[in-house]
This record gives structure tokens, sequence and C-alpha cells, in this order.
């Protein structure tokens, strides 16, 4: 009789303890992933990285990339080689997940002589779709804290331009730092409720109507235990499919973690920009102070733009004015937001 009562009891206790976190915000799923292991994101993986990662490193490039964009990815690696990367103590793992039906100009074979060649593919064994992302981002976030001896890891998107060298030593800089997240910044973000936008988010996936703070996963900095708390977490919680504010908003408030605003010349916002400031270096050798900014869909821009700056420093250029401020002297420049609406725009082009 006592052992059924206790049977009972321990059945009751159970229900109750299933209807709390099915009524929470968490799904239930992910409690079982959380306490059955902190590897969840790389458990498995269908192709892993074979780079230097065991070795100590100042700090590891991630670059989120879909999974057909392997001419993105030849220019990433043109424009920083490995051995460059090495010199600065550092090295690069490009993000993918697996190859989507609709898919008609990439096969899975391509994907494994490119890693065959290169080494530096992780992909893991999920889908590439923009709902996926959170777990593609977590997914290298917990490799690079898990399997390289690293100090920080830079996380970047791979249709995004960078100057290495400011890079470098931006980092050099802040190596003794700890407990960093660092990029550009978003405050007072609103979440999308038009069924036509992009970013388009339900109630019942965010209820908020508020974004809590988070960084431009454009291109952010972040110490490597703050990734490995960042991905110990993430199971707990319900997993928000738009990653950069799941990561370095939502689990980062969660977590008590302080977010941190890049330089205001560090950026530039707009591609038009980027294309000046290049123009500038190769015409007018006038230096190009800003590091970070979007390639527009223009491939080659990143290899063009790091080739620029190499050249600038061999010669010396000059450094801008203030009358020769990129927004006054770049007459295709428009205003736009960095987390847009996503509709459309009509302007006029000169034929």
């Amino acid at each position: 009789m006592r052992k059924k009562q206790t049977i009972f009891v321990a059945l009751i206790l159970l229900s109750l303890l299933i209807w709390v976190y099915k009524s929470s915000n968490k799904q239930y799923e992910n409690i079982i992933i959380a306490i059955t292991g902190n590897n969840h994101y790389i458990r498995n993986v269908v192709i892993k990285p074979n780079v230097s990662c065991h070795l100590n490193r100042l700090f590891v490039i991630l670059v989120t990339s879909y999974v057909g964009h392997v001419e993105l990815r030849s220019a990433h690696r043109r424009a920083m080689s490995a051995e460059r990367l090495k010199s600065m103590n550092a090295t690069r793992i490009f993000l993918l997940a697996k190859i989507p039906k609709k898919e008609k100009y990439i096969t899975q074979e391509a994907i494994n002589n490119e890693s065959d060649i290169f080494g530096d593919l992780l992909q893991g064994d999920f889908t590439e779709d923009y709902r996926n992302l959170t777990h593609k981002h977590l997914m290298g976030l917990q490799w690079a804290s898990t399997f390289c001896n690293t100090s920080f890891i830079l996380k970047v998107d791979d249709d995004i331009v960078f100057n290495l060298n400011q890079t470098y030593n931006f980092i050099t800089k802040i190596k003794d730092e700890k407990n960093l997240l660092i990029g550009y910044m978003l405050n007072n973000t609103l979440p999308r409720r038009s069924k036509q936008n992009k970013w388009y988010v339900t109630q019942e996936e965010y209820s908020g109507n508020i974004y809590p703070p988070y960084l431009s996963g454009w291109y952010y900095i972040m110490s490597s235990n703050i990734a490995s708390l960042i991905t110990r977490e993430a199971p707990y919680h319900y997993q928000f499919w738009i990653d950069d504010i799941f990561v370095t908003g939502i689990l980062s408030e969660f977590l008590g973690i302080t977010l941190r605003h890049l330089p205001k010349d560090y950026w530039l916002e707009y591609y038009e920009l980027l294309e000046c400031c290049l123009k500038d270096m190769v015409m007018k050798s006038i230096q190009c102070e800003h590091v970070v900014g979007p390639n527009g869909g223009r491939n080659e821009l990143i290899v063009e733009f790091n080739n620029a700056l190499e050249k600038c420093k061999r010669k010396n250029c000059t450094i801008r004015s203030e009358h020769q401020s990129l927004k006054k002297v770049c007459i295709n420049f428009r205003e736009r937001t960095i987390f847009g609406d996503g509709k459309a725009v009509i302007q006029k082009v000169k034929l």
C-alpha cells in the first residue's frame, strides 16, 4: 500500500512539473536537452572544421554563411588568407547548415570537397532556413568556446566587409578584458507585426512590445567565457528565431551581461558609403577610417576593400578631413536603417 502511495505521489509531482514547464515561455523539448548535456548545438554536425583551434588563439572568426554562398566564402579566404590569420594568432570557421530541397545550384559533394580543401567549415545537421539561424549562431559559439582555446570570438555575416588589421588592433588593445560583448547596439527596436514584413513576429513568438537592447549580428566581439555562458543557458529558453535578438539581447539580458557599443566611426551602415570609402583610397589616397560595412550584394567588395587598405598602408594615405566627410561627398548615399521594415524603395536611377 505504501509503495502504491509513493508511486502515486511521484506521478502527481511529475505531472505538476511538466505542466509548469509547458505553461511557461520555454519549449518543453529544450528542458530534456538541457538536462541531458551542455553540448546540444554541436552534438550532431555533418562536417567538422580541421583548423588549428587547440592552440592558444587571440580570436576566432565565426562567419555565418548560407551553404550556397561558395563565392562569398572564397572572397573571404582571398581577402584574409589562413596564413595571414595565423600571423595574427587567429583562425576562421564558416557556419553552414544542410542544403534545402529548393536549392538547385549546390550539392553536398561540392561542400564536402570545399571542406577537404580548406578545412574551415562547420556544417550543422539542420536545414538552411531563416528560422534556423538561431541554432546556427549558437552552434558556432558553442564550437568555438568548447574546442577552441581562444580569448575572443568575432562573429560576422558573410555579406559583411571588415578591416582585418583594424579588428586585430582593437582586439589587441582589449585583450585583457573579461566578460566582453561589444558591437553595434540597437535600442528600442519594436517587433514587426505586419505579415508582409520579412521580420514578422507573432505575439506567441514574442509577447513583449519592445525588444531588449541587442547587437547587430553583422559584426560583434565576444569573450569566450561569455559564449560559454550563453550556450549553456540557451536550451532552457524558447528558441526565438531572430538570432541577434535572442543571443545578444534576450539571453544576455537574462544573464545580466552588459552590452557595449563600438566607436561611432567604426561603422558604415550603408554599402554606398563603403564603395565611396574604397574609391577615395584608390583614387585619392585618402584613408578609410571605418572598419565595418555591408557589401551591397557585391561579393568581391571584401577583397577589393582589404587590398586597397594594404596599398594605402604602403602609400601612407592621408587622413580624411572634416569637409571630406563621406556623407557629404558620397552622392549615391541614402538613409536607411539596419533593422529595416523590408518595404520596397523607389528611387531614381541614372542609366
